[in-house]
């Protein structure tokens, strides 16, 4: 990653959890990802990708597998906003969909991977999300 999608990523996702101590900041070994702080602490992960000229990010971040009701109020605490909500998804178990007002952030799934009692969100960041922050 260069470091004005560095800079882009930051302000856009300073603004998004409304905590201006966010930094994103280059993976020491990969150049498609980017590690997420808040101050001196880790919060999550983003991963760059090209397909055909279009440029995107994927942002992950674990969560504690809670109950509904705690899960929202932790994800609320997350993005500084009592504007987030979790949505459950028609027909599906194992997948929640997280909005901020009307605006739709992304998923949140169980992990069936390593991580016991951990779900995981993930949220697409298209490059025209960042346009706002090039400025």
């Amino acid at each position: 990653m260069e470091q004005s999608e560095i800079d882009s990523l930051t302000a856009y996702l300073s603004r998004l959890f409304s905590e201006p101590e966010l930094s994103v900041l280059l993976h020491p070994e990969d150049d498609d990802q980017a590690l997420v702080a808040i101050g001196q602490s880790f919060f999550a992960r983003i991963e760059r990708d090209e397909d055909e000229g279009e440029l995107s990010y994927s942002f992950s971040k674990e969560i504690p597998d809670k109950p509904y009701d705690e899960l929202n109020a932790h994800v609320k605490e997350i993005f500084n906003s009592t504007s987030v909500e979790i949505r459950r998804r028609p027909n599906k178990q194992d997948s929640a969909e997280i909005y901020k007002g009307d605006e739709f952030l992304g998923v949140l799934y169980d992990d069936d991977g390593n991580t016991e009692g951990m779900q995981i969100f993930n949220m697409a960041i298209l490059d025209i999300d960042l346009m706002d922050d090039d400025a």
